[in-house]
């Protein structure tokens, strides 16, 4: 049975602190375990495990029953996979890619009737109550129009604008959450604010049917094998939002085509996302797997709620720390890190010269031409090896606009990676940079 949906300050903090407070006490059995002999220490490796996913579990948990910015902050969580967290917890923020609990049909009625005046059974041919997903801000239906044409409809949640402003008041019991997940975080004041503006946006259907109408008009020039849906704007409103439903297969299933099909996918989405970045200045930044479809021959895209827009500068600006990787040109990489906020006037040459040698390496794989793959190697393991060097705790995250450029990077990374997708990564890469006319 559906739980009413809480999204009052006092509950949704009563709710978050309990679990805040239970995952704090399963990682102090953990910590405590770091005093112990090394012998006692392998003995109880998988013991100290159990504990991380009891404190991870609780999080879930409390995640998917609130929904919206907690919810979504797993979800960012669940595309790292393993790169960050140990497989055995990410495993667990990965079942927030697929379903929450769905609303009730009281709650349901309501948006209809306040959205576009009636009952679905009313508005449309036939409707299933039963979501095909529920998720961070909505949930989305299978139904029938009048008029013969199968729809999906994303609704959203009754009062979640509400719930996720709450939850950003709550602003330390956020604060601990991260810092809980990731200890070594550096300060993410600018990220929270990044990710309120980009919660609250994806609450606005009505700017994500125009956010579908963009890409399908802009892309559909370039990429007729990335499907964009339809949209019905008759049957949308600021909270419910009718798409046509198109059909294909998830992305654990592409898993299993032709190396020639991952090769050709792997190729598309890189080629697309550079198509968006460098000649559209404006990205799809929800990279979770149930937002894809996929044939061996397309790729769709079913959620624009996410959709971050960059300046021109910014994007000029990323394109010069890219060609001060390659080039291992030190006082460019300084200029543009500053710029980015990366470092300040007051650290060291060394810092940046340290910087530039991790984060060129990372690089380097993908500046040779031909075809090949991502490399075995772990680049979050890589990252941490320079961060041991210095104290990355307090000090300002970068720009905002990095935590959804990082994220669509994220997500792109671990498809590519996990199809085995060889790609030409220099002739895409250079393309865009002709079209930025930079």
């Amino acid at each position: 049975m559906s739980k009413k949906f809480v999204s009052n300050k006092i509950g949704r903090f009563t709710t978050l602190g309990k679990s805040l407070v239970k995952a704090s006490g399963h990682l102090a059995i953990d910590k405590a375990r770091e005093g112990l002999d090394k012998w006692q220490v392998r003995k109880e490796k998988i013991e100290g495990l159990g504990h991380k996913a009891k404190a991870a579990r609780e999080i879930v948990r409390s995640m998917g029953e609130l929904k919206g910015a907690l919810m979504k902050l797993g979800q960012m969580i669940s595309i790292t996979e393993d790169l960050v967290l140990p497989p055995e917890i990410a495993a667990l923020f990965a079942e927030l890619q697929k379903n929450a609990p769905a609303m009730r049909d009281e709650d349901l009625d309501q948006i209809f009737r306040e959205g576009l005046g009636d009952v679905p059974e009313v508005l449309f041919s036939t409707f299933e109550r039963t979501p095909m997903a529920a998720a961070s801000i909505g949930q989305v239906h299978r139904a029938v129009l009048k008029s013969g044409e199968e729809v999906a409809i994303k609704v959203q949640y009754p009062k979640i604008v509400s719930a996720i402003k709450n939850d950003f008041d709550n602003l330390e019991n956020l604060k601990k959450l991260v810092t809980i997940l990731f200890p070594s975080a550096p300060n993410v004041d600018n990220y929270i604010t990044e990710l309120k503006r980009s919660l609250l946006e994806e609450c606005d259907y009505e700017k994500e049917l125009a956010h579908l109408k963009f890409f399908k008009e802009k892309c559909g020039q370039r990429f007729e094998n990335v499907i964009i849906p339809s949209v019905y704007p008759d049957y949308s409103s600021k909270t419910i939002l009718t798409m046509e439903l198109v059909k294909g297969d998830d992305y654990h299933a592409s898993k299993k085509y032709s190396q020639a099909d991952r090769d050709f996918l792997g190729q598309l989405v890189y080629d697309f996302h550079n198509f968006c970045f460098y000649e559209l200045k404006c990205i799809h930044t929800d990279p979770q797997y149930g937002n894809f479809l996929f044939s061996p021959d397309s790729m769709t895209l079913l959620d624009f709620g996410s959709i971050r827009s960059f300046s021109h500068e910014f994007v000029v600006l990323y394109k010069e720390l890219l060609v001060s990787t390659e080039h291992r040109d030190l006082e460019l990489y300084r200029r543009v890190l500053l710029d980015f906020g990366f470092f300040d006037e007051t650290d060291d040459i060394e810092l940046f010269e340290k910087h530039l040698e991790m984060v060129a390496s990372l690089y380097d794989p993908y500046n040779r031409p031909g075809k090949y793959g991502i490399p075995k190697t772990n680049p979050i393991d890589q990252i941490k090896t320079f961060a041991e060097h210095i104290d990355l705790k307090g000090r300002r995250a970068p720009r905002e606009e990095f935590l959804l450029l990082d994220r669509a990077h994220l997500g792109m990374y671990t498809k590519v990676k996990g199809w085995g997708s060889e790609i030409d990564w220099v002739t895409s890469k250079k393309a865009g940079w002709e079209a930025l006319g930079e």
